[in-house]
């Protein structure tokens, strides 16, 4: 069945947990001019069509828009991370959608923190990041991770494998791994592209890009992982049980720091 403009943009908003407020507060139009374009009732410009494809997080040929600039800003207002260029450009959108206010000195607040990384997260989908190269998942992900050891090259685990080893809670389906040479490490290691349309989940290779790196640790047994905050705003962008890991994590990441301010206290 042929899926329309009007299902496409309200799939990805809700997809996004949007309401149509808030795309219409992003995209410069009016409320009902969102709703009567989901239910059919209009046929907007393709100025409109543009405007409303952005505010939903799509490209023009309705593919999700992954930036990473969107996690680096979120580490920026949470104070774990260096500011990013075009910071404004997130925190406008963070704040059209009520994900941050302004107080009335002018300084940025976070209303419901979890909705913030959610929306952050939403900002950059991993599965759509720039540059990644999908790998036949040929071996396990130990494997890759002491391979990528013996490379000497930066490198750090994230999505449901990183969130695991800080939180346990599901099974690791896709290995998702920042590395600071793509092409070094595939030939190093011996990996083999996967083929389009080739059953079975990717190993992915991704690129830093100047803001993931920062923070990322190194456990007992040699393997690095993103920073958790980094981790947490990769699996709210990621697929299947990842927002549901990323959940974990903040819980977890959050709870930490009640308890500390509450012994501090």
């Amino acid at each position: 069945m042929k899926v329309t403009l009007a299902q496409r943009i309200r799939n990805a908003r809700l997809m996004n947990a949007l309401s149509a407020r808030q795309v219409a507060a992003l995209a410069g139009v009016s409320p009902s001019t969102v709703t009567r374009v989901e239910s059919g009732k209009m046929n907007p410009t393709y100025d409109v069509v543009l405007k409303l494809l952005e505010a939903v997080g799509l490209d023009e040929r309705f593919d999700p828009v992954s930036d990473p600039l969107a996690v680096a800003a979120a580490r920026w207002v949470l104070g774990v991370g260096e500011e990013p260029p075009d910071v404004d450009y997130w925190i406008n959108r963070w704040i059209l959608t009520g994900t941050l206010k302004l107080d009335q000195t002018g300084d940025v607040t976070i209303p419901d923190l979890q909705t913030f990384a959610f929306r952050a997260g939403r900002g950059a989908p991993l599965a759509w990041r720039p540059d990644l190269v999908l790998l036949r998942q040929d071996r396990a992900w130990g494997d890759v991770s002491e391979g990528l050891q013996s490379t000497g090259l930066g490198w750090a685990a994230t999505g449901d494998r990183a969130a695991n080893r800080l939180v346990p809670s599901a099974t690791e389906a896709y290995p998702f791994f920042y590395v600071e040479d793509v092409k070094r490490a595939i030939d190093a290691l011996g990996l083999v592209y996967k083929a389009p349309m080739e059953w079975g989940e990717p190993i992915t290779l991704m690129p830093f890009d100047g803001f993931s790196e920062a923070g990322r640790w190194q456990d007992d047994d040699g393997a690095w992982y993103a920073a958790p905050w980094q981790v947490v705003l990769d699996c709210y962008g990621g697929t299947d049980r990842m927002p549901e890991q990323a959940d974990e994590l903040f819980f977890s990441m959050t709870a930490s720091s009640d308890d500390e301010e509450a012994t501090s206290a």
